[in-house]
């Protein structure tokens, strides 16, 4: 939409000074400012004179994260690429950018206010979002010094913002480092870290408080078995060069410490059963708190009883694994020390985004670029329903289809519903091929009632017409879920965006094959095991039909099972992760540690008169 009114909290602006009410300097805007005045020292050491003028990156593309989708940020801006030829020459001739240049080639001297010069940019910026294709950089820039003036939310919105147009724009963080402009995302990080360590305590590897809890005498963890075994089974069948690993923002399941459990990744388990103990596996879990569980010797997950709400890490990581594109954007996270970062976003980043992600230090592995094979404990259940389908039944499949997906927009459940209903499509005669069939939707309302409420009325509105039976199951358990596979025609999916979904290497487990949308986003490798469709709800009823009668007729009969037998294995799946995490330490791009706010708050206070004159 291009507007971020409204985007900023009602009940402030930001700042335009970096003055106490009395117009003294606030010591701490001294210590950022002291931190930002190192920062252009140091581009100016590491430019010639001759280089100083504006950096132009070819490329015209317009590709930038897409608004609505499953990133989140405060703006529906949707940035393009920083332009080049006259577009470029903005940064120079603009009087609001140049400004703010002026100001910060003196600001050793505080004779210019970089903040207010920022100020005034940012508000421009509300009026016109345009102002950002004139010249990136520069606002990029301005967010961040203006950041340094706010408290709490404030700042965090203007770094937060300037964080996410720095990654999402292709090319920028070339641009930002062979350009002029005194700005990086270490620079960012910095600001993120001068207040998230406020108020929390220190902790290093090797503190007593980061061991791993003992566990409860007499407790036994469920799955040590299994976990064992695994390890023994792969133990050193991978090389790592990486010492220590933290998993930010990953799932677990705290009561099953010691085997993988949940539906999703089991990777930090199963890169300790490709090494051995001598690797330090850390996570940090998805609640608020982001609580903290160390791998202790056995290969279990033990709480340490501490978070990132109470903690900051003095110890860099070797290697920080961030799970989701918006974890990435967390301030805990920002901060998290560490050589090398990768990514696996949940979300569709355009080869040149992830360029510039590599360019940020920041890998990424691409959605589609590996399989998602089930858990030991779900394949087991998987294994053990098509076994006894096959024992009992009399046909190999009924006349059923499975949608498993938690109810919210982005899965498009209501996308689907409407077309099946007579009056939205294209050929209603089409519809009559469906007769009789039978779609579960299994999966709970994800907090958006507004929605769930409109699934159930077009569940009603569909059964209404006698042609399809719609039944919304709400979540179901495991061993529900199983049989269900087991009886379906297929896997449906119906997504308007989607992350490779695990549902569908479940559904071949037990020789299910799958109906999706492309924005599924499926390897090429599994998409000859199922149907894509173009998502276009009103041809829903003849793509659906094909599907239908295809499978009944045993066009698909042991493919997707023969598949899962062969290739879908965890060990193979995850063998190839640790492969690709290894390359991208030993090979990627080393991130640069914060600016030490010790550092500059000395170089503040223990020379006042030095480090504003420069010296």
């Amino acid at each position: 939409t291009g507007s971020s009114r409204g985007l900023w909290l009602a009940d402030a602006a930001p700042q335009g000074t970096g003055t106490d009410g009395a117009g003294s300097v606030d010591p701490n805007v001294l210590a950022e400012l002291q931190q930002l005045r190192e920062e252009v020292a140091r581009l100016k050491r590491a430019t010639p004179a001759s280089e100083h003028q504006e950096q132009q990156v070819p490329g015209n593309s317009r590709e930038g994260v897409q608004p609505g989708r499953q990133i989140q940020v405060d703006s529906p801006l949707s940035p393009s690429p920083p332009g080049t030829g006259a577009r470029a020459d903005q940064c120079t001739s603009h009087p609001l950018f140049s400004a703010l240049h002026g100001a910060l080639q003196k600001l050793a001297l505080l004779e210019q206010d970089p903040v207010e010069a920022s100020y005034q940019i940012h508000v421009a910026w509300e009026s016109d979002p345009s102002l950002f294709d004139l010249c990136p950089v520069g606002l990029v820039t301005a967010l961040v010094y203006l950041s340094i003036a706010q408290d709490g939310d404030w700042k965090y919105r203007l770094l937060h913002r300037a964080t996410y147009l720095l990654y999402s724009t292709p090319g920028l963080a070339q641009q930002m480092a062979s350009g002029r402009w005194p700005m990086s995302d270490r620079l960012i990080r910095t600001m993120y870290h001068n207040s998230e360590v406020m108020g929390r305590s220190p902790l290093r590897f090797a503190d007593a408080a980061a061991l791993p809890m003992a566990q409860a005498r007499g407790a036994l963890d469920a799955g040590i078995d299994e976990a064992v075994e695994l390890s023994m089974r792969h133990r050193n069948t991978q090389e790592v060069s990486f010492s220590n690993v933290l998993f930010y923002h990953f799932y677990h399941q705290e009561e099953s410490a010691c085997a993988c459990r949940t539906r999703s990744w089991c990777l930090p388990r199963w890169l300790r059963h490709f090494t051995n103990e001598s690797l330090d596996v850390w996570l940090a879990g998805r609640d608020e708190q982001k609580t903290l569980y160390r791998m202790d010797r056995s290969g279990c997950f033990r709480n340490t009883g501490l978070s990132l709400a109470s903690h900051y890490f003095a110890d860099a990581f070797d290697l920080l694994f961030v799970f989701e594109i918006n974890a990435l954007m967390h301030p805990q996270c920002r901060v998290i020390p560490a050589r090398r970062v990768v990514l696996y976003p949940t979300f569709d980043l355009s080869s040149a985004q992830i360029l510039n992600f590599e360019d940020l230090g920041v890998s990424v592995l691409p959605d589609d670029a590996i399989m998602k094979p089930p858990n030991p404990a779900m394949r087991n259940l998987l294994e053990e329903a098509l076994s006894s389908r096959r024992a009992r039944a009399v046909r190999a499949k009924d006349r059923l289809l499975v949608f498993p997906a938690d109810i919210r927009p982005m899965k498009a459940q209501t996308d689907f519903l409407l077309g099946l209903l007579t009056q939205t499509v294209r050929n209603p005669s089409a519809l009559q091929r469906l007769k009789g069939l039978t779609v579960v939707i299994a999966g709970s309302c994800d907090g958006n009632q507004t929605y769930c409420s409109e699934v159930v009325a077009l569940t009603d509105k569909v059964n209404a017409e006698g042609l399809l039976n719609i039944v919304v199951a709400d979540a179901l358990r495991d061993e529900e879920l199983a049989q269900l596979y087991s009886a379906a025609l297929g896997v449906v999916l119906y997504s308007r965006t989607d992350c490779n979904p695990r549902a569908v290497y479940e559904g071949l487990v037990t020789d299910t094959p799958f109906f999706v949308t492309e924005m599924t986003r499926l390897p090429a490798l599994v998409q000859h095991l199922g149907h894509l469709s173009d998502g276009d709800p009103t041809r829903l009823p003849e793509q659906l039909a094909d599907f239908v009668d295809f499978s009944e007729a045993g066009g698909f009969k042991g493919r997707p099972r023969d598949f899962a037998e062969r290739l879908l294995t965890e060990a193979e799946s995850y063998r190839k992760i640790v492969s690709w995490m290894n390359q991208k330490y030993v090979h990627g791009k080393m991130l640069e540690p914060v600016i030490r706010s010790e550092d500059a708050l000395s170089k503040a206070f223990g020379g006042l008169g030095a480090a504003l004159a420069g010296g």
